[in-house]
């Protein structure tokens, strides 16, 4: 049914989100030299953390770089492991004052610093498809609302619709600068043991589809020290998190929001 679809793009064989990330996509490889080089790195990296983590889709299906190179293409240049799962079911946080939260159970992960902004083009009219998109001026509204610096974020929970927003949202946030992310991802930055982890539960792409919930639950998770095999810290080889900063991105590239996390 073309009335599904807004404008004339399902006429086209343009339609949904894999389409419009795709075009994103295409153009940064473009731009500034990203591909599936870059992307398989995220979807390899966390893939392993989701093999960490029994509540993961993915926790019994590990994959290798040369399983990412053979899966089937969905939408060029995105394959299959790219996309994030389609996932029933639910996920709840709770927000309450420090005061409040220093007398319950569980230690409480605190809301240091947020930020919003919000390109809201349509991705087929847009003329920033490869960057910068909402999440430079979120990203800098929440670290300077914190008061810190990218120095003091010891691990991220991105929003990971499609591996390529990893890269991107990374990108925008200052972590490394157009074209760099494949030389910053080598080595396993972002897996279990890295310097940088990310999407430590195995994030959209390879734990479950709960929305922005996805990666502001696990980080509340991880300070407050709840993730036992996947725990970041000695369990993971990585550092004790003290600071995590948290993603959530809207239609395609259109909106973002930035949340930082801290132990108290």
């Amino acid at each position: 049914m073309l009335t599904a679809f807004s404008g004339d793009d399902a006429v086209f064989g343009h339609f949904g989100a894999t389409g419009g990330y795709a075009l994103a996509a295409r153009r940064a490889m473009h731009e500034f030299g990203t591909g599936p080089e870059t992307w398989k790195k995220i979807a390899v990296g966390q893939r392993r953390w989701a093999n960490l983590n029994p509540q993961a889709r993915m926790y019994a299906k590990p994959m290798t770089e040369a399983d990412y190179d053979n899966a089937n293409w969905m939408v060029e240049p995105f394959r299959l492991p790219d996309n994030c799962l389609i996932t029933d079911g639910g996920r709840a946080i709770i927000i309450t004052s420090v005061e409040r939260a220093r007398d319950l159970k569980q230690p409480p992960a605190v809301i240091m610093g947020m930020g919003q902004q919000h390109p809201s083009t349509e991705v087929a009219q847009s003329t920033w498809m490869a960057g910068p998109t909402g999440a430079k001026k979120a990203g800098a509204m929440a670290l300077s609302m914190a008061g810190i610096s990218l120095d003091d974020v010891d691990a991220c929970q991105i929003y990971d619709c499609f591996s390529y927003t990893v890269e991107i949202t990374l990108q925008d946030y200052g972590f490394f600068g157009p074209g760099e992310g494949r030389d910053w991802l080598e080595g396993g930055t972002i897996e279990p043991g890295g310097r940088m982890p990310v999407n430590t539960s195995g994030g959209l792409l390879s734990e479950a589809y709960f929305m922005g919930l996805t990666p502001i639950s696990e980080g509340a998770m991880q300070i407050m020290g709840r993730c036992v095999q996947r725990q970041l810290g000695p369990a993971t080889h990585t550092k004790r998190p003290e600071i995590i900063l948290c993603s959530d991105n809207g239609g395609v590239l259109q909106s973002h929001s930035s949340i930082l996390l801290r132990r108290l």
